[in-house]
């Protein structure tokens, strides 16, 4: 049966509208989450370590950066134990939506898979790089009454006696720790190591007399440094530290192969959206960029790297092998 083109009119618009108005019920959801931005709400960043140290020092001053910078508060969180494993594991089996973030460093993501033997989660799996934003040397102390005043006389006198020096640490397997066994492996001398519960304690016993040897944060070391009760030999990263400019660093004191340094960056669970990554990686190396910000990380006695989420993975990749050995090589172990 033939119908007149006039009459077909209404019927043809009745089934446009109609197509219209399903094509915008079926699209409403996903314009409106691409609307929502991130973030939208508080941001937890979880650290491995109790308040007052020098990680989460450190994390408090890029998240209040973070927070100057997109409106939202980002909360930072203490977590400690084993070596920041607990945070780690908790940030790994949070929702992946950009909401719970870690604060982490060289420790939790390439030396404990090699110290730990039966770790709950792999940090390599589990974490999604978001920037790198940090490396810290160590600085290599020693007490002031020691007739040491450079890196090269510390490895001779070490090797002049050997066993009778000991050095303090912060805990079995740490960086710190690894920093000295490398040292130690290089130039084959015997220093012993004695692991305490932080660093803190370790310091105390040094200025008490019955700690020779120290590596660690230039931030706990530097107060005693000025004030002459320890003496300052090398600092172990590549570049001298604004917080100590007199100090060489190990390769201007005579040692060309040695350089050790913890390093830090922000990640995420795995399956991270990427636009959120994304977004948190621009911030993160904006926020080191800040000129307030940077003085206060540098006067910490951090170096600024703000490298980008690639540039983080490449890290962590490369490092793992290399911490792995070390700590095979120290023997250093934790039950």
């Amino acid at each position: 049966m033939f119908t007149p083109a006039s009459k077909t009119q209404p019927f043809k618009k009745l089934i446009t509208a109609s197509a219209l108005l399903l094509f915008a019920l079926i699209s409403a959801p996903a314009a409106h989450a691409q609307n929502i931005t991130y973030p939208n709400k508080p941001v937890k960043v979880l650290v491995g370590f109790t308040a007052g140290g020098g990680l989460d020092v450190l994390a408090r001053i890029v998240a209040q950066r973070m927070s100057e910078q997109t409106g939202q508060s980002f909360v930072v969180e203490n977590r400690a134990g084993a070596g920041s494993n607990v945070a780690g594991e908790i940030v790994a089996r949070s929702p992946a939506d950009g909401y719970t973030l870690m604060h982490t460093h060289s420790g939790l993501m390439s030396i404990n898979p090699a110290l730990y033997k039966n770790m709950s989660f792999s940090p390599a799996k589990d974490l999604v790089p978001l920037s790198y934003l940090v490396d810290l040397p160590f600085v290599v102390t020693v007490r002031s009454d020691l007739p040491i005043k450079t890196l090269a006389e510390l490895r001779d006198y070490a090797r002049a006696n050997p066993g009778k020096l000991n050095m303090g640490s912060g805990g079995n397997g740490g960086a710190p720790h690894l920093a000295l066994e490398l040292f130690k492996s290089q130039n084959k001398i015997f220093i012993t190591h004695i692991p305490y519960r932080g660093s803190a304690d370790a310091v105390r016993d040094m200025l008490g007399g019955s700690i020779d040897v120290m590596f660690d944060a230039i931030s706990l070391s530097s107060p005693h440094i000025k004030s002459g009760k320890v003496r300052a030999l090398a600092v172990t990263g590549g570049k001298r530290s604004i917080a100590l400019p007199d100090v060489p660093t190990s390769l201007e004191a005579g040692f060309p192969d040695y350089k050790l340094t913890s390093w830090h960056g922000w990640v995420s669970p795995a399956g991270t959206p990427k636009a959120v990554v994304d977004r948190l990686e621009s911030e993160l190396q904006k926020a080191l960029k800040d000129p307030a910000t940077a003085q206060k990380i540098e006067a910490a006695g951090y170096q600024l790297v703000g490298g980008s989420a690639q540039d983080f993975a490449a890290l962590i990749a490369k490092e793992g092998p290399r911490f792995a050995k070390i700590v095979k090589d120290s023997g250093a172990k934790i039950d």
